[in-house]
């Protein structure tokens, strides 16, 4: 970990192991910057509210992700991603209405199924991103737009409207070395990343996205 003074200090696991990684709020903003781009395929109309389901440990690829939400005039709210925050996840739901969840993981349908509400109802008619141990059964969902969210180190990888996961291509350059996505960091950052091997097999596409996002399309294989 740098020994520089960060504004933040989040972790990312890869292969297992946890490490801590430091960041600037102006590193944060400038990915934020790119989650705008990847939001704007959905067209929620300003003033809408989103609601991100996280742990305090994930506020380096969140953070970014939120502060996409007020540039497009968007407001946020947030629930754990724990069983025991699953109450408040259907609470929020209700309340705001939002017209997107992002971060949803078989923790919080654990949790929705143990406090006797039916996922399915909660996210019925909207976006809803979820991880990769909850995908599969949120997109079996009626009614509901699933969507991906992968922490790929401490990078996130959204996915469109359009169905293309994206990562942040002015940050973060993606290459494929045998099979698995290696990542490493293109501006200047206090922790900067160097061929980082993130632990997920996949593949870069060659065909542009139909959302016409210019950052890099990523087929994911699964976790090694």
């Amino acid at each position: 970990m740098t020994t520089s003074h960060p504004d933040q200090i989040g972790c990312y696991t890869v292969h297992g192991k946890t490490r801590f990684y430091s960041v600037k709020r102006t590193e944060l903003d400038r990915a934020g910057v790119q989650m705008a781009r990847t939001l704007r395929s959905f067209a929620f109309k300003p003033g809408a509210y989103v609601l991100t389901v996280s742990v305090v440990q994930e506020v380096v690829q969140f953070a970014p992700f939120e502060f996409a939400l007020q540039l497009l005039g968007l407001y946020g709210t947030n629930a754990d991603l724990s069983p025991f925050d699953a109450g408040r996840v259907e609470s929020l739901a209700r309340q705001f209405d939002p017209v997107a969840i992002c971060g949803v993981g078989n923790e919080v349908l654990e949790g929705l199924k143990m406090m006797g509400h039916d996922a399915a109802a909660v996210f019925k008619g909207r976006t809803v991103w979820a991880r990769p141990d909850a995908y599969d059964a949120v997109r079996a969902m009626p009614g509901v737009a699933a969507r991906r969210v992968v922490l790929i180190g401490p990078a996130l990888a959204l996915e469109c409207a359009r169905g293309g996961l994206h990562i942040d291509g002015r940050e973060w350059e993606v290459v494929v070395d045998n099979g698995e996505l290696v990542i490493s960091s293109r501006q200047h950052r206090i922790d900067p990343v160097s061929r980082l091997k993130t632990g997920f097999s996949g593949r870069l596409t060659d065909m542009p996205c139909a959302c016409g996002s210019p950052d890099p399309h990523i087929s994911l294989d699964g976790a090694i």
